[in-house]
């Protein structure tokens, strides 16, 4: 998945959250003030910099020497596209803080949660969801319920 899917497809997920039971807040995101949440693999869209000569990396990031003699390290995106469904609120007690995802991470996650048996053995999926048009099936399900 990239960005530019990601925002389509939390444009898309967005109106099934309140139905759902998702109250919190639903707005769209800023550029490079928001946080997605996800592990976005398609390194098209990956955020490049140039570093010092001894840095080695950390986690994903992709470290290499370019022609022109420079280090450039490559790191996953953690800000979704301007323009992106979010939801978000405030959580904890003493100390709240604000908790925000995309929207398509919340519906997938509420689709999968409740095609789900649990048991003392930990989760056991009663319906294969392999794609996005399937959590959107599974939604269109659970809302007709």
């Amino acid at each position: 998945m990239n960005l530019r899917i990601l925002k389509k497809l939390s444009a898309r997920a967005a109106p099934y959250l309140a139905p759902l039971g998702d109250r919190r807040q639903q707005f769209l995101s800023e550029k490079h003030d928001n946080y997605h949440g996800l592990r976005i693999r398609d390194r098209t869209c990956w955020d490049r910099s140039r570093c010092h000569a001894t840095y080695r990396g950390h986690g994903d990031e992709i470290v290499f020497d370019t022609r022109a003699g420079y280090r450039v390290v490559m790191r996953p995106p953690s800000h979704p596209l301007k323009g992106t469904a979010m939801v978000g609120g405030m959580s904890g007690y003493y100390e709240p803080e604000w908790d925000e995802d995309a929207a398509w991470s919340v519906l997938d996650g509420m689709v999968r949660d409740h095609f789900c048996d649990w048991d003392e053995n930990g989760p056991t999926p009663t319906r294969r969801i392999r794609s996005p048009s399937d959590v959107f099936r599974c939604a269109d399900e659970m809302l007709a319920a």
